[in-house]
């Protein structure tokens, strides 16, 4: 079952909204919906917030998070998140009608994006490690027509959002999985525009630490990342998450995992 976590769900209406959503709970398909009330002030989450999202993380493997807040400077705050777990506003206005004789506002609303949510699961979050998503976009050189496949995954608010990032996944492994060589034998892997070969297969070691092991609400398996080599042996340097340059040393590889986080 999938995970609603409302993070940052003022106090004052958790009561009401549970009651709501039970009583209304065949509107929102098969969702287990939890709340992560706002710890700090009464408008929204704070950054100590985010420290009480891996409790949900470890108990359950397909998190949605869902947050609300009145703040206007809540950016910070959602790219905290977002690389890591499928995240999104709610409009803050509509938990007023909670409180009202007619709660449908807010229930359509919930209903609209956990339906939307559903279809971005099964259309686009990673279904295994092979997915193009799990990529380091830091590191990996794409064409240009594939340059918005991380933007795209993030979207959210319209089903077309779905369809476009469904269509960029596609795209991205049309124009990226190649056939190569590998220890002697002929395999498909991800290679980027300047020849490098991102293999997922290598041996698993290194595990990364919350909340990198987690991607677009996928649990990343322990100890995996990318070795990456050139195609034809050559030195080559790779870009981390800080925009440092690795030089890796002919014929040698690095090791690089999800996020960009370069192994030594």
């Amino acid at each position: 079952m999938s995970t609603a976590l409302l993070f940052g769900f003022p106090q004052k209406y958790v009561g009401k909204a549970k009651s709501i959503t039970a009583r209304e709970s065949g509107r929102f398909g098969g969702w287990d919906i939890k709340y992560l009330t706002a710890n700090g002030g009464v408008t929204g989450p704070t950054k100590k917030d985010l420290d009480r999202i891996p409790t949900f993380a470890e108990q359950h493997q397909d998190l949605h998070i869902i947050g609300f807040s009145q703040e206007k400077n809540r950016s910070e705050l959602a790219n905290q998140i977002a690389p890591y777990f499928r995240f999104r506003w709610f409009d803050y206005g509509l938990i007023g009608s909670l409180t009202s004789p007619d709660p449908s506002a807010f229930v359509e609303e919930l209903a609209d994006i956990l339906a939307e949510e559903a279809e971005w699961a099964l259309r686009v979050k990673p279904p295994n490690i092979e997915s193009p998503l799990l990529l380091p976009q830091c590191a990996f050189k794409c064409d240009k027509r594939n340059a918005e496949l991380w933007r795209h995954a993030l979207a959210y608010g319209d089903i077309e959002n779905i369809i476009g990032a469904e269509k960029a996944v596609e795209a991205f492994r049309s124009s990226h999985h190649r056939k190569v060589i590998v220890q002697n034998s002929s395999k498909y892997k991800w290679v980027d525009e300047v020849d490098r070969i991102f293999d997922d297969n290598g041996a698993r070691h290194g595990q990364a630490q919350y909340p990198r092991n987690w991607k677009y609400s996928y649990r990343i398996e322990m100890g995996f990342h990318y070795d990456v080599t050139n195609a034809n042996g050559q030195r080559f340097a790779i870009i981390d998450f800080e925009n440092r340059s690795h030089s890796v040393n002919r014929g040698a590889h690095a090791n690089i995992d999800p996020h960009g986080y370069v192994r030594g």
